[in-house]
């Protein structure tokens, strides 16, 4: 059951990031908003992984992971 909530909050903040900096019209705006979508993703897709004290690890390293490469997706856009 902590799963789902986390998961749907997760959702919800990616769907407020985007809302809010939406008009994100510089390059850095754009890169904070892949960032930031990019680490919330991450951290809702890790902690699917693992179990326990392993899950928080995989929920902090897709974060990690998901801010850099949402980033980088977003630079190249």
């Amino acid at each position: 059951m902590q799963r789902k909530s986390f998961v749907r909050a997760a959702v919800a903040a990616a769907i407020a990031v985007g809302l809010v900096t939406g008009c994100a019209t510089t390059p850095e705006g754009q890169r904070l908003e892949g960032q930031i979508v990019g680490g919330v993703t991450g951290a809702a897709l890790g902690s699917l992984i693992g179990g326990g004290t392993g899950r928080v690890v995989a929920a902090g390293a897709g974060a990690v992971l998901g801010a850099v490469v949402g980033g980088k997706v977003a630079e190249n856009r």
